[in-house]
């Protein structure tokens, strides 16, 4: 059966699983920015990892929140919820909830931050491909001679 600390304890769980994924974001941010590729692919394999564990998570804080809701005759929000319970019991549920919303922020900006460097990254490919093109075309091979490199 659903508790008020049980849910808590997900909550709890469910910040610390997004505040890693921040973690991992901001560590491909910067193997990008050092152009350390064959560290983004082991990246990519743990924010895969953790992102599935935080899927479960969801899963079971929605089904947690839910039969708790059920119990309480309210709608299954943490704010619901809390309105319906007393003292320690909703002042510890509040602050779990505000710790998921700050790592929810955290990570929502630590994605934007590296959505816009992987878009520089592909202008900068783009360009660099273009510029090839037309160097390329500048200086027709001739049989026996390459100037590419």
């Amino acid at each position: 059966m659903a508790s008020p600390a049980a849910l808590g304890a997900v909550l709890a769980r469910q910040a610390e699983a997004l505040r890693a994924l921040a973690d991992v974001t901001v560590q491909q941010r910067e193997a990008l920015r050092n152009g350390r590729l064959e560290l983004l692919q082991d990246l990519f394999r743990e924010l895969q990892k953790i992102g599935f564990s935080a899927e479960a998570l969801e899963n079971q804080r929605g089904k947690m929140a839910g039969e708790l809701a059920a119990q309480l005759g309210c709608e299954p929000k943490v704010s619901a919820i809390c309105e319906r319970l007393r003292g320690e019991e909703s002042v510890s549920l509040k602050e779990r909830a505000a710790e998921l919303e700050m790592a929810v922020r955290k990570l929502q900006s630590e994605m934007q931050i590296l959505a816009g460097l992987v878009d520089e990254n592909q202008r900068l490919g783009g360009m660099m491909i273009a510029e090839w093109r037309r160097l390329q075309g500048m200086y027709p091979s001739r049989p026996g001679v390459d100037f590419r490199g």
